[in-house]
């Protein structure tokens, strides 16, 4: 899968940007919601954590209706403990944390001020971070320190697909709605992956065209 991801990049992205029209630059942020799911990771103990995301866009036009767009993104993404139970006397709370790069590169359709918008990412894992307590159940509760996961035991690398829907207003300031998820476990040891939604807002500098438009 990832040698067939990377092998549509190679051979889509210099074909498609050599008959570009004009580009626009820009950036986005905005925030979403992210868990894990797998074998490992989807149960009603392991909820959505809520993170962040931004970085700077850059979109090449070829025609009114199509576009390819490439972002490089800090994407926070994790899942939180909800009483989880690791064994009949102690439960497990609080969040983990993960901290990507991420690269998506998107096919984006456009239909007047509305857009559909697919395609992969890459991310790479700059760190982890993570308040989880274990606790004990019974008679004399007890909560314990707070655990640290150790990155070591998380996939450097993700890889997988980004799909969703937005809107571009004639000023270059657009919103869109996405779902992502991963093809790999960010675990090493476990079938755990990241799945999420995203909600951002962003802005990209008007084409050529228009600013001539606007001149007149």
């Amino acid at each position: 899968m990832k040698k067939l991801i990377l092998l549509i990049c190679i051979t889509l992205v210099p074909i498609l940007m050599a008959q570009a029209q004009y580009v626009r630059y820009g950036g986005k942020a905005g925030g979403g919601f992210t868990r894990a799911y797998g074998d490992d990771g989807s149960n009603d103990y392991m909820n959505y954590f809520t993170g962040f995301h931004a970085g700077p866009v850059v979109s090449y036009e070829f025609v009114s209706r199509l576009a390819v767009q490439a972002e490089l993104l800090y994407d926070q993404k994790g899942f939180t403990y909800d009483a989880y139970t690791v064994n009949p006397s102690v439960t497990a709370n609080g969040d983990l944390r993960l901290h990507y790069v991420k690269l998506p590169l998107l096919l984006k359709i456009q239909k007047g001020g509305l857009f559909a918008e697919a395609g992969p990412y890459a991310g790479y894992l700059v760190a982890t971070s993570s308040d989880i307590n274990f606790s004990t159940t019974g008679v004399n509760p007890d909560v314990g320190q707070p655990i640290t996961y150790n990155s070591d035991n998380i996939n450097r690398f993700d890889y997988g697909y980004t799909a969703g829907i937005g809107i571009m207003l004639d000023n270059g300031f657009f919103m869109s709605f996405r779902n992502t998820g991963g093809l790999r476990s960010f675990s090493k040891d476990l079938d755990q992956k990241n799945f999420g939604f995203n909600l951002s807002f962003g802005y990209l500098i008007q084409p050529p065209s228009a600013v001539e438009m606007m001149r007149r």
